[in-house]
C-alpha cells in the first residue's frame, strides 16, 4: 500500500496539464482535480483509512457515487494517465 502523501503527489502531477487545477486540503484528506473547461471531467478524492476514493463532481460540486479507488502508486499512475487522455478529448469545444 502506498502512503497518503505518495498518492497525493501522484495526483498533484496532473496540475501540469493545461486547464487543470489540483488542490489539496490542509490536512491532505481531500484532493480536488478541476478542469476549467465546461464540458470536462472533474474529480474529488477523499482519504479513507488506507486509500483514496474518487468521485466525479459537477459544476455545482455535486459528487457521484464512488467511481474509483486508489490503493497503490500504480493505481494512481493509471488514473493520472487515463485522466490525461480524457482531458485531451474536449467535448463541444474547438482545439
Amino acid at each position: 500500500m502506498a502512503s497518503q502523501k505518495t498518492l497525493t503527489n501522484r495526483l498533484k502531477s496532473l496540475s501540469e496539464l493545461e486547464h487543470l487545477t489540483v488542490s489539496v486540503s490542509p490536512e491532505g484528506g481531500t484532493v480536488r482535480i478541476k478542469n476549467q473547461k465546461h464540458h470536462a471531467l472533474s474529480f474529488k478524492f477523499t482519504w479513507s483509512v488506507d486509500h483514496f476514493i474518487g468521485y466525479f463532481v459537477d459544476s455545482a460540486d455535486k459528487q457521484s457515487q464512488a467511481v474509483v479507488s486508489l490503493y497503490s502508486t500504480i493505481d494512481a499512475t493509471h488514473f493520472a494517465s487515463a485522466f490525461a487522455l480524457l482531458a485531451g478529448m474536449r467535448a463541444k469545444q474547438k482545439s
